[in-house]
């Protein structure tokens, strides 16, 4: 214990293994924006490289896949495809007949048919009904009123606006 430790040599070896971080300098130009980010760039670049050559290897295996189904399989591929289509046809017109019984537009209510959700007819009519209270009950179409309408003003000899008369005054004789 009577050896004792150079505190500054110690320090010496931290300062070349640690050394200063550089401080920060802002970014004040597009080049030197440029610069600092063309690590950044090429890294994400480099991850889709072979992106071409993975779609066409992919494009190339569906085609060996294709080429080697039966013609049952086909055929079972295609009747899948047309029951999945009409099943998503029937739910359109389900949906769409729904929303026609629940709107009434005599009384304002319209239950637009993109808007229901559900699989079931009762799921739709729950959904319509739902659409119909957020809504509420439409409002009764005021009507615009003008006062006197229709009827002939009192006063015909008196013009509208101020010059008026002598407007039509001078019409009327240069007609002459």
């Amino acid at each position: 214990m009577t050896e004792q430790t150079n505190p500054a040599a110690g320090t010496e070896v931290n300062n070349e293994q640690n050394p200063k971080p550089k401080e920060f300098q802002a970014i004040t130009s597009q080049e030197d924006f440029d610069k600092a980010i063309q690590g950044r760039i090429a890294r994400e670049q480099a991850k889709f490289a072979n992106y071409d050559e993975l779609k066409a290897a992919a494009d190339k295996l569906a085609e060996i896949e294709e080429s080697q189904k039966t013609e049952a399989q086909k055929q079972q591929d295609a009747l899948t495809a047309s029951q999945a289509r009409v099943a998503e046809l029937e739910a359109a017109q389900l949906r769409v007949t729904v929303a026609e019984e629940k709107s009434d537009p005599t009384k304002g209510i319209v239950v637009p048919a993109a808007l229901l959700t559900g699989t079931t007819r009762e799921e739709l009519e729950a959904s319509a009904d739902k659409l119909i209270a957020f809504k509420g009950e439409a409002a009764p179409k005021q009507r615009l009123v003008i006062p006197k309408e229709g009827t002939t003003p009192s006063n015909k000899s008196e013009p509208v606006s101020p010059g008026l008369g002598t407007l039509r005054a001078a019409y009327s004789e240069s007609a002459n």
